[in-house]
């Protein structure tokens, strides 16, 4: 029976490392060039003013103006399939406060590269070691006019071991939604949302009683149409 079990055990194990192996194939493979129409899609994840038909742009008038900022986009493995990692920010930041995030921020002079960046911020705020991320490419740059931020965003495999803590005074929770039901129909909609005293349409991930819109569902987006994912294929009206 004692040989059975470990017998099991390790069949267990090496499907899982098999799941793993495919996972980072995939997204290695996603990663390895640039998105055809990544500006295209970025833009179409700003909020649309319905009074003068206009978005806000997603790249900035003078990048040497705009404050530099990366994020880390965490990919973990499962049984029941990939999922993303996300954080919803406290209601106290100064910027982007009660919204659904990625784990980074403003890059420090102390930093060494983007890269640094997004992995201090995220052992800061959900105690992510750096040691139990692999780093497995970089999406195209996204401007958040709001705060005039120039984001870095890199994806990253979750290693086994990593035991997230949420920093509370920067974040409120830590959630993941799996890839499947983000790509899945109906999971993207278009809602319309009062802003500065106009009506607004606002592309959003509806999913897992969370509403993911702004530079994380582009971000989302951006990584998503790697795998294949479209956008129009998906969009409901609210």
């Amino acid at each position: 029976m004692e040989t059975s079990r470990r017998l099991a055990n390790r069949l267990l194990q090496r499907d899982g490392m098999k799941r793993d192996e495919d996972l980072v194939r995939r997204l290695k493979e996603a990663l390895s060039g640039p998105l055809a129409g990544w500006d295209i899609l970025y833009e179409s994840f700003s909020p649309l003013d319905l009074t003068t038909g206009q978005r806000r742009p997603r790249a900035p008038e003078s990048r040497e103006e705009a404050r530099r900022a990366a994020v880390l986009v965490p990919v973990m493995p499962a049984d029941s399939g990939a999922r993303i990692l996300y954080t919803l920010r406290t209601d106290e930041l100064p910027d982007h406060a009660g919204q659904v995030s990625f784990p980074g921020g403003g890059i420090d002079p102390e930093d060494d590269s983007p890269l640094a960046t997004a992995l201090r911020e995220a052992e800061e705020e959900i105690n992510l070691s750096p040691e139990l991320v692999e780093v497995l490419g970089k999406l195209e740059e996204l401007y958040i006019p709001p705060s005039n931020f120039l984001v870095s965003p890199f994806v990253g495999l979750l290693r086994d071991g990593a035991d997230l803590v949420l920093a509370p005074e920067e974040v409120e929770a830590i959630f993941s939604i799996s890839i499947e039901e983000l790509m899945s129909p109906g999971s993207l909609r278009n809602v319309v949302w009062e802003r500065d005293g106009r009506p607004h349409e606002v592309p959003l991930f509806a999913v897992g009683g969370h509403e993911i819109w702004g530079a994380t569902a582009a971000i989302t987006a951006g990584l998503l149409s790697r795998m294949g994912w479209k956008p129009e294929d998906h969009a409901e009206e609210q």
